[in-house]
C-alpha cells in the first residue's frame, strides 16, 4: 500500500466516523428535544388542571392546552410581550386561567397562574416557576405548603383593598418567618388579577355581584 492510499483510507475513516457521530449527536437531540417538550407539555396540562373548578377539569390534554386566547393588555399581567391564557367552559359553567408574572419577589419574577371562574371566584392558583430562597420563599410552592391555597374561593369582594397583604402589614394574609416580600408579591398579583379580570375584555362575563 502506498502512502498515498494509506492516508487516502485514514481519511475516509476518520470521515465516515464523523459523519456517524454527527447523525447520531443530531437524532440523540431531536428525540431529547421531543421528549423535554412532551414533559413540559403534562407539567402545563397537571398545572392548569390544579387551577380550574373541577367541573371543569377535561381528561384531554390536547382540548385543554389548545383551548386559548390573546390576552388583552398583557403587560398588566406582568408581561413584556404578547401572551395566551386559557379559556374552559362546559354547559353553563366556565373559567379562565390566567398566567400572571409578577416581577416583586425577593430573588427574582415569580410566574404563576391563577384560575378565576365565571361568578368571579379564583378557582386556584399555582406557582410555575420563580428564584425565591429554598426553605424561606419557597413556601408558595403548594408542594412546600398549602399556603398558596388560601386563595382558592375568594373574589375581589371577598376582602377590602388594604386586607390583600400579609398580617405584618395588617391584611388578611400570614406571611412567611422571615420573609413578607414573597408572599406579599405572590397577594399583590393575584389581586392584580382579579382585578385585570374585571376591567378587560375576556372570554367569560362575570357574574359577581357588585355587592
Amino acid at each position: 500500500m502506498t502512502l498515498y492510499q494509506a492516508m487516502w483510507r485514514g481519511a475516509l475513516a476518520l470521515g465516515t466516523f464523523a459523519l456517524v457521530t454527527a447523525g447520531s449527536v443530531a437524532l440523540t437531540r431531536a428525540l431529547t428535544a421531543e421528549r423535554i417538550e412532551q414533559h413540559q407539555l403534562a407539567y402545563q396540562y397537571r398545572q392548569l388542571q390544579a387551577v380550574l373548578p373541577a367541573s371543569l377539569v377535561t381528561d384531554s390534554q390536547a382540548t385543554l392546552l389548545e383551548d386559548t386566547f390573546e390576552l388583552p393588555e398583557p403587560g398588566r399581567l406582568g408581561h413584556r410581550a404578547p401572551t395566551h391564557g386559557w379559556y374552559v367552559h362546559h354547559a353553563d359553567e366556565a373559567a379562565v386561567v390566567l398566567p400572571v408574572i409578577t416581577h416583586q419577589g425577593y430573588s427574582g419574577a415569580i410566574h404563576l397562574l391563577v384560575g378565576i371562574d365565571h361568578k368571579g371566584r379564583i378557582s386556584g392558583v399555582r406557582v410555575t416557576r420563580h428564584q425565591e430562597t429554598p426553605g424561606l420563599g419557597d413556601a408558595i410552592e403548594r408542594q412546600r405548603s398549602d399556603w398558596i391555597t388560601r386563595f382558592d374561593g375568594l373574589t375581589r369582594h371577598s376582602l377590602p383593598p388594604e386586607s390583600w397583604a400579609v398580617r405584618q402589614q395588617d391584611g388578611a394574609f400570614d406571611g412567611f418567618t422571615g420573609a413578607t416580600i414573597t408572599p406579599s408579591a405572590v397577594i399583590n398579583a393575584v389581586h392584580d388579577a382579579l382585578r385585570y379580570a374585571h376591567e378587560v375584555r375576556l372570554p367569560i362575563t362575570i357574574e359577581e355581584p357588585e355587592t
